[in-house]
């Protein structure tokens, strides 16, 4: 497995840890305050953004000194055509799925769902389109191109 896929696997990983452990965290919050269900879905957006962001940078700087120990793959220091071509590819995996997510979410209340079930739709979308993003990422560059 290269550099690149192996970044990718890790930052799966911790991303899908975060969402988990932050979602699981607001649902109990959700269901024992049904007060202000708006302002905890703003709140937990934010921490999401914010978390993740946090996480991201963390977990490559640990990679890095981990791979750079551990291994002979050395972090590439430039990218040609192919590697922006695989980053543009999972960009646009990642764009249309969270397109479709929020037209979903705008469906959902258009046929009266609760705004809640917009929300969640949103929460696992920002989920999927990350997961689709990076295994994009690992199926380009192991395939080749």
């Amino acid at each position: 497995m290269i550099y690149q896929s192996k970044k990718a696997l890790v930052l799966l990983i911790s991303n899908v840890a975060v969402f988990f452990y932050l979602y699981l965290g607001h649902l109990n919050k959700l269901h024992s305050n049904q007060v202000d269900a708006l302002s905890l879905w703003g709140r937990f957006f934010l921490t999401l953004l914010f978390f993740l962001v946090i996480t991201n940078i963390a977990v490559l700087v640990i990679f890095n000194l981990v791979n750079n120990l551990l291994s002979k793959n050395k972090a590439p220091t430039i990218s040609d055509e192919r590697d922006r071509l695989i980053e543009l590819r999972a960009v646009r995996n990642l764009c249309f799925l969270m397109a479709a997510g929020f037209f979903l979410a705008m469906g959902a209340l258009a046929i009266h769902q609760p705004i809640s079930t917009m929300f969640t739709i949103l929460a696992l979308t920002v989920l999927v389109s990350a997961v689709i993003s990076y295994a994009s990422y690992i199926f380009y560059y192991e395939r080749g191109y």
